[in-house]
C-alpha cells in the first residue's frame, strides 16, 4: 500500500494518478472549449439542462459546491442572460432555475466542442475500447461508499 504520491506501486496508485491527470486535462481543455463559459459554468448549465426548474440549493448539491459558491456562480450566469429564476408555483418563496435560449445555444456549442476534443483524443480507439472506457467511468461513478450519498445529477 502506498503512503503518498510516490511512484505507482499498484493499480490503485495508477488510478489515483489517472484521475488527477484527467482532472488536469479537463481544466486545461476548458480554456479552449468555450470562450463564453468556464468549466464550472458549463457544469452548472449542463446539470440545469438535465434538471430544468431545479432550485439553487439542489443544483449546488448536485455539483458538490457550497451554497455561497453556487449563489455567486448563478448570479454571474443570470447577469450574462444565461439563466432565469422563476417563482416556484408550489412555493412562492422558492425560485426555479431555467436556462435561457442563449444558454441553450452556448451549452450546445460548448458540448459540441467537448465532443470534438474527446473524439480527437480517442480517434485511434476501437468502438470496444470507447465502450469499455465509458462503462468503467460509469461503473466507478455509480459506487457510493458507506456514509456517502451521491448528489442527484452525478
Amino acid at each position: 500500500m502506498s503512503d503518498g504520491p510516490a511512484a505507482p506501486h499498484d493499480e490503485v496508485d495508477l488510478i489515483v494518478r489517472g484521475i488527477v491527470g484527467l482532472a488536469k486535462r479537463i481544466r486545461s481543455d476548458a480554456r479552449f472549449v468555450g470562450a463564453e463559459v468556464s468549466y464550472v459554468d458549463f457544469t452548472l448549465l449542463f446539470v440545469l439542462h438535465e434538471s430544468p426548474g431545479i432550485r439553487a440549493v439542489d443544483l449546488a448539491e448536485a455539483v458538490s459546491i457550497d451554497k455561497s459558491t453556487a449563489s455567486r456562480q448563478l448570479a454571474g450566469l443570470e447577469r450574462r442572460g444565461l439563466i432565469t429564476r422563476d417563482v416556484d408555483p408550489g412555493n412562492p418563496r422558492s425560485r426555479q432555475l431555467r436556462l435561457t435560449e442563449k444558454a441553450e445555444r452556448v451549452l450546445a456549442e460548448t458540448y459540441r466542442e467537448w465532443r470534438r476534443r474527446i473524439e480527437a483524443r480517442t480517434a485511434d480507439w476501437s468502438p470496444e475500447e470507447l465502450r469499455t472506457f465509458a462503462t468503467l467511468i460509469d461503473r466507478y461513478m455509480s459506487v457510493d461508499l458507506p456514509g456517502e450519498e451521491r448528489p442527484a445529477g452525478l
